[in-house]
Order: structure tokens, then sequence, then C-alpha cells
């Protein structure tokens, strides 16, 4: 199975220390490791939009919304390659995870979702791919905070992926030491 993982995007040559941290924590918990995940902050970053995020720009990752198409497929291995639309390699990534029964975890983080993950939202909901969104109140990420997406995502297999609602996972710190926070529904509609 293979999963996508879903965090703020950034036109730096560097992720967020928090992306950072909860994409070597999924290496380091003994279930997440066991998937074959895909980083978009591990690879290059051109867009069909020159805004990049707009949200209403039409791009949604398909041949067919995808304004640089001919651009976005190596010709050798037809995979996304460093002239690929951002866009049209998350969605590439997405289709592999779901025909391989995988999953998508989205990383938001205290300030909220990056204008790219609601975009990549729209293309999980497209493409019908299970999403686990992790939600905190704070900035750090440690094997305590994994251990609770890693049974979410254990719990669903279990479950013979059978709920492909939107699964909201606390992965924060209590509020007496963290600060406050709104718990979410578990699950809800993408």
């Amino acid at each position: 199975e293979k999963a996508t993982l879903s965090v703020k995007f950034s036109l730096a040559e560097q992720s967020s220390p928090y992306a950072t941290e909860f994409a070597k924590g999924m290496k380091e918990d003994d279930y997440l490791k066991k998937f074959k995940t895909y980083n978009p902050n591990a690879w290059c970053k051109d867009s069909c939009d020159e805004n990049f995020t707009d949200i209403n720009h039409p791009c949604r990752g398909t041949s067919s919304t995808c304004g640089i198409h001919h651009k976005n497929l190596d010709p050798g291995t037809q995979r996304p390659c460093s002239t690929s639309c951002w866009r049209f390699a998350f969605r590439f990534h997405q289709e592999e995870s779901k025909e391989s029964r995988g999953f998508m975890i989205q990383v938001e983080e205290t300030a909220g979702l990056g204008d790219g993950q609601k975009i990549e939202t729209e293309m999980a909901r497209e493409a019908n791919l299970k999403v686990f969104r992790t939600y905190t109140n704070y900035e750090g990420v440690d094997g305590r905070e994994m251990g609770r997406i890693s049974k979410a995502v254990k719990e669903w297999y279990d479950g013979d992926c059978a709920n492909m609602d939107l699964e909201n996972v606390f992965i924060g710190g209590e509020k007496f030491f963290y600060g406050d926070y709104t718990e979410r529904p578990k699950y809800g509609k993408l």
C-alpha cells in the first residue's frame, strides 16, 4: 500500500520544521514506516498556476485540467518528472495510493491548512481517497503523537478500509500544557 503526505506547501528550499518532523516520525513509526509514502516537499515545484496555490485555478492535477500537461510525464517512465506541475504530480500519487488501497495523511499545523492543502483536499475528494487529517495545538511532533495516527490507520485497515470519510486525528498535547484547541468530530465529509 501507498500513502500520500499532504503538508504545507513551501516555495522555499525546505518545508516547515513541523512538516519535516512529521515525515521523519512516519519513517520511525513501526506501523507507518511500512507504507511507501510520497512526500511532495521532496520534489520540484513547478505549476501551471502562476500563483501556485490559487484554489480558483482550474487545475486539479489531471491531464484535462492541467495547463502544462505536455511537460508532466517522463517519456521513459511515464511518471511525474522535474518539469511536472506540482498538482499533476500530487494527483498522480493520490491515484497510486487509491489503487493500492492506500490513503492520504494531511498534516494540519497550528495555523490551519495551507492553500495548497485545500487544493489537495479537493483532489482527494475527486479521487475518492481516504484522508486522515491530523491537527494539533503545539509545534512539535514526537512518538506518542505518531502513535495516534498510526493507530487510526491500523484501525481503518482492520475495518477492511470501509470508511472513506475524512478522519480527524488529534496529535497535540494536553490543553493545560500546550494551549487550547477545538475538538473535532472523528469523521467528516471532504
